[in-house]
């Protein structure tokens, strides 16, 4: 999730002023809503093979809800950006946060590939859902350092928790349903949360949006 310089949170209703940490800011925090709502929606997607139709269908419209008011809130993130008028950059190189970012991601495929690949010639694939979990949550502690955003604690918490229990709960007899159920709308209801979260405290004038690319790495 891609955002700028840590800066207070203002009203969407200021008067638009040159303030490039403040347009990057916005336009970082909508992407990353983005991306928490659409992985959301597929982790939830993941979980409704088990459940009765009539059930499946239900939630998945719940599901679409929930996805369409985070994207809904990301577009306003962004226009507000938009309506911040352009003034010239602070000069600092990217370039090495991305590479972070980027070493970051590869680290979390290539485990989760390795995961996978682990389980299934063990014979175990019902702990695959609970491995991808807690993988994700694991590459939101680097995320949270790298973006100076202490939120992607909470998140790396709630998806570990989320894993654990279904391997706690799995291999204490549940019923198999809890492999695919509870890794899906765990993740699913962690990442919602947290765009949620991302949108209420970058726009409210209360809180305080840490979403900074360049606040930890210079």
């Amino acid at each position: 999730m891609t955002a700028t310089i840590t800066t207070a949170a203002r009203p969407f209703n200021e008067a638009p002023r040159p303030d490039y940490g403040r347009r990057q800011e916005l336009r970082g925090v909508s992407k990353g809503v983005i991306v928490g709502a659409v992985m959301g929606l597929a982790w939830a997607a993941s979980a409704l093979g088990p459940l009765r139709p009539t059930v499946a269908v239900a939630v998945a419209v719940g599901a679409i809800a929930v996805f369409a008011l985070l994207m809904l809130g990301a577009r306003r993130l962004h226009h507000a950006a938009a309506a911040i008028p352009q003034s010239a950059a602070p000069a600092t190189d990217l370039s090495r946060v991305r590479r972070r970012f980027t070493l970051v991601v590869v680290a979390e495929c290539a485990a989760i590939a390795g995961a996978v690949n682990i389980l299934g010639a063990a014979g175990h694939r019902e702990w695959i859902p609970a491995a991808i979990c807690a993988t994700v949550g694991l590459h939101f502690v680097p995320l949270a350092r790298l973006f100076g955003v202490a939120l992607y604690y909470a998140t790396a918490v709630a998806l570990c928790l989320a894993a654990m229990s279904t391997v706690i709960l799995g291999a204490a007899g549940a019923p198999g349903a809890i492999w695919q159920l509870l890794p899906g709308f765990g993740a699913a209801l962690a990442l919602w949360a947290t765009s949620a979260a991302l949108l209420v405290t970058t726009t409210s004038d209360r809180g305080r949006a840490r979403t900074s690319l360049t606040g930890i790495y210079r």
